[in-house]
């Protein structure tokens, strides 16, 4: 009888237990016991963590300018000012992977460490290693840019999941969470959890500053490929990159104008939202104690006429 398969999408290994093979299982068998000192710590259901490793799967094989689309909806106002890192941390990433000249879009693990070093906070080799195996969430012994983003975010992420689950963090996240693993499932969980009242004027700046990024790529795709071939129409093809290099910080800055606008709009949106579910959880719970108090009253009366 043939082995049957892991219930991941794309993974190809057997079944171990529970429809799932060796790894995944022990990845969700250890995020399900997760615990703070004295209390049981909010977990990621089996069956979402599954989907949500089958939708990472796909982003993950995805563009980067796709990739990177998600990250931003997902934590523009967790990031603030810092989402302007993300762009800088895309073009160092896109450099190593052309450096790497392998043709492929992500990092083997080697060259991941060194990415890390070099645009992360200070690790230890074994940190680097163990961090870096941690955030393959996608199981392929590579790392794609969201990867590395859930990585260099890891304290903002973990401390707006636990936020959002109204738990204490069992982690330590003082120096960046910096040897903090076993955390995928927390962090799936969060970018794939959109912000209470994203408004769509954002979501829509976020799209363009996506679009115009992804016809740039296409663009220097095509110059740099007539670049190598010399000759008249390569000399012109390097001097549009070299216009377009100049033009780039142009239209970051035009783009953030529209982005940062759009986000303080969306943030009192947001905050609006918020503010109204929260009135709206106190109401029901003072209706909730209201019904309680009626009811032991009348559970009082009937006793005490019981007892007449």
């Amino acid at each position: 009888m043939a082995s049957q398969g892991c219930s991941v999408a794309s993974c190809p290994q057997v079944m171990f237990k529970k429809g799932y093979c060796i790894d995944h299982y022990r990845q969700y068998n250890d995020a399900a016991n997760v615990t703070a000192p004295g209390k049981e710590q909010n977990v990621v259901p089996a069956n979402r963590l599954a989907d949500l490793h089958n939708r990472f799967k796909e982003l993950a094989a995805k563009p980067i300018e796709d990739q990177v689309e998600l990250f931003l909806k997902s934590f523009i106002f967790e990031l603030g000012d810092d989402w302007k890192q993300i762009n800088v941390l895309e073009k160092a990433f896109r450099k190593r992977l052309s450096d790497a000249n392998e043709g492929k879009p992500d990092l083997n693990p080697i060259m991941a460490a060194d990415f890390l070093q070099k645009n992360g906070i200070e690790r230890t080799a074994l940190q680097r290693k163990e961090e870096i195996k941690d955030i393959d969430l996608d199981n392929n012994d590579r790392i794609a840019f969201v990867e590395y983003l859930l990585l260099h975010f890891k304290s903002m992420i973990l401390k707006a999941y636990y936020t959002r689950v109204e738990r204490d963090c069992p982690f330590d996240l003082n120096n960046h969470a910096v040897g903090v693993v076993g955390v995928g499932p927390q962090l799936l969980d969060e970018l794939f959890t959109m912000p209470v009242g994203l408004d769509p004027e954002l979501e829509r700046a976020i799209e363009e500053f996506t679009a115009k990024k992804r016809a740039r790529e296409g663009r220097m795709k095509e110059l740099n490929e007539k670049a190598a071939l010399g000759g008249v129409k390569g000399l012109a093809a390097v001097n549009e990159i070299k216009q377009l290099d100049a033009a780039d910080m142009t239209d970051m800055n035009r783009i953030e104008i529209t982005l940062n606008a759009a986000k303080r709009k969306a943030s009192t949106r947001s905050g609006d939202v918020a503010l109204e579910k929260k009135k709206k959880q106190q109401e029901d719970e003072e209706k909730a104690k209201a019904v309680a108090s009626r009811a032991k009253l009348t559970a009082m009366a009937s006793k005490w006429e019981q007892n007449k």
